[in-house]
C-alpha cells in the first residue's frame, strides 16, 4: 500500500476523532481548547530555541531535535493542560443541539491546527524544509501549508458570532433544578436584630446593648413567714380526705417520761414490744433506734 495514501487516511481518521468529542463538549468548551493551541505556539515561538538548545547541549540530541521536542511539548502541554483542564474545570451549562454542532465544528478546526502545527514543526526542525515527502501526501501538505488560511478564516467566522454575542447576549441559560425533600433543606435561622426579650422598634437604628453579668446562684431573699394552721371546720365534723387537693398523715411519737430506759429483751422492741430481728437497727413498727 502507497505510505502516502496510508499516511492521509491516518490524518484524516485523527481529524475525524475531534469531532464527536467536540459534539459531547459543546462549542464554549473547544473555544477553550483553541486558545490552548494558539497558546503553546506561541510560547513554542519564543521559547522553543533557547531552551531547545541548552536541552541539545545537556543530552545527545541534536539541535534541531532538541528544539523540536520543547516546541512539541509547549503545544501538546498547552493543549491538554489549559484548553482540555480549563474546559474542565470551569462550570458551563450543558450545550443544547446548535451549541454541540458548533462545538463539532470547532473541534475539527482545532485538530487541524493541532496536527498542521506538528506537521509543520517536523518539517522545518526534522526534515529541514524538505518538502518531498509531503509532495506526495496530499492532506499532510493542506494542513502544513495552509495554516495562514486556516486562522484567517476561524478569525472571519468567528466575528459576526462575537458582533452578535455583543449587541443581543447569549439567551437565558436553563439549569437543571431536582426538588428537594423537606427534611433534607438547608434551614436558615434567621439573624436577631435586638436581644432576647427585647421589644422591638420600627425605624430606629440598631444599637448596640449592654448585657448583665451573670448573677450568683444563691441571693438573699424574704424571711418566710410560718403561718399556723387555724381549725376552720367546727369540732366533730368529718372531713373527707379524697376532697382535698394534698393530705399528708403524719404519726408523732410518743412522749416517753424522763428516766431509765425500758429493759431491753430480745427479740422485741424495748418501746412498743414489736417483733424485731436481731440485725435490725430501727423499730420497723415505732421506728425508734435499738
Amino acid at each position: 500500500m502507497n505510505p502516502y495514501l496510508l499516511l492521509d487516511v491516518l490524518l484524516l481518521i485523527l481529524l475525524a476523532l475531534f469531532v464527536p468529542i467536540g459534539f459531547w463538549r459543546g462549542a464554549q468548551r473547544e473555544v477553550l481548547v483553541t486558545l490552548g493551541v494558539l497558546l503553546g505556539v506561541v510560547l513554542g515561538e519564543f521559547w522553543a530555541g533557547p531552551w531547545g538548545q541548552d536541552l541539545a547541549a545537556r543530552s545527545g540530541l541534536s539541535e534541531n531535535g532538541g528544539v523540536f521536542l520543547v516546541a512539541m511539548l509547549f503545544l501538546v502541554g498547552s493543549t491538554f493542560l489549559v484548553g482540555y483542564g480549563l474546559g474542565a474545570a470551569l462550570i458551563l451549562p450543558a450545550p443544547g443541539l446548535t451549541g454541540r454542532l458548533a462545538g463539532a465544528l470547532v473541534a475539527a478546526g482545532n485538530g487541524a491546527l493541532l496536527l498542521g502545527f506538528s506537521l509543520r514543526d517536523i518539517r522545518v526542525f526534522l526534515l529541514q524544509n524538505d518538502v518531498g515527502l509531503f509532495d506526495r501526501a496530499v492532506v499532510a501538505r493542506l494542513l502544513s501549508e495552509s495554516l495562514g488560511w486556516l486562522l484567517l478564516g476561524g478569525a472571519i467566522a468567528f466575528l459576526p458570532v462575537i458582533v452578535y454575542l455583543a449587541l443581543f447576549g447569549q439567551g437565558p441559560v436553563a439549569i437543571d433544578y431536582e426538588p428537594v425533600d423537606e427534611e433534607f433543606e438547608r434551614q436558615q435561622t434567621p439573624t436577631r436584630r435586638y436581644p432576647p426579650r427585647a421589644p422591638a422598634s420600627t425605624g430606629r437604628p440598631p444599637v448596640a446593648y449592654k448585657t448583665e453579668p451573670p448573677r450568683p446562684a444563691a441571693e438573699e431573699t424574704r424571711p418566710i413567714r410560718v403561718v399556723e394552721e387555724r381549725q376552720t371546720r367546727p369540732p366533730g365534723s368529718s372531713a373527707d380526705i379524697s376532697s382535698m387537693d394534698t393530705a399528708v398523715i403524719a404519726r408523732r411519737p410518743e412522749r416517753q417520761p424522763p428516766g431509765p430506759s425500758p429493759a431491753v429483751v430480745a427479740g422485741k422492741c424495748p418501746y412498743c414490744h414489736a417483733q424485731v430481728r436481731q440485725e435490725d437497727v430501727f423499730c420497723p413498727r415505732c421506728g425508734r433506734v435499738l
